[in-house]
């Protein structure tokens, strides 16, 4: 094969890669701009509490905010910090604060229940149920 026969060769993989790559962009993009993504979105906001395992006349929980950010409810030693979703999944940002150290942990929950007043999310075999506040 001759050089220039390799040259053009590359070029058109490089060419069809781009292109390949600016099609999945695209449609990434119609799917983030569908509206029942952003209507499902905007009934995920809001505060989410549910009862305090360690104090039964308080709750805890999170809030999510129109603009990616999130926020916890009563609980100094776990700080949401963002969420989005991603295939029918919450997926909620935290950092774990305790002992001197924290750590940034990201998690992927299945959302198996959601009105306008109940959210219910699980990861793995454990299941959690908010109430809107």
């Amino acid at each position: 094969m001759t050089k220039k026969a390799l040259s053009i060769k590359i070029l058109l993989v490089f060419t069809f890669l781009s292109c390949n790559q600016k099609s999945k962009q695209e449609t990434t993009n119609e799917i983030d701009s569908d509206p029942k993504i952003e209507n499902f979105k905007n009934l995920l906001l809001g505060s989410w509490v549910q009862p305090n395992p360690i104090n039964e006349k308080e709750v805890q929980g999170f809030t999510l905010k129109n603009n990616g950010t999130a926020e916890s409810i009563n609980m100094a030693t776990l700080l949401y910090k963002k969420w989005w979703t991603e295939e029918g999944k919450l997926i909620l940002v935290s950092e774990s604060l305790g002992n001197g150290s924290s750590s940034i942990d990201t998690t992927k929950y299945e959302i198996i229940n959601k009105t306008n007043s109940i959210l219910e999310l699980k990861n793995g075999n454990y299941t959690d149920r908010y109430i809107k506040k």
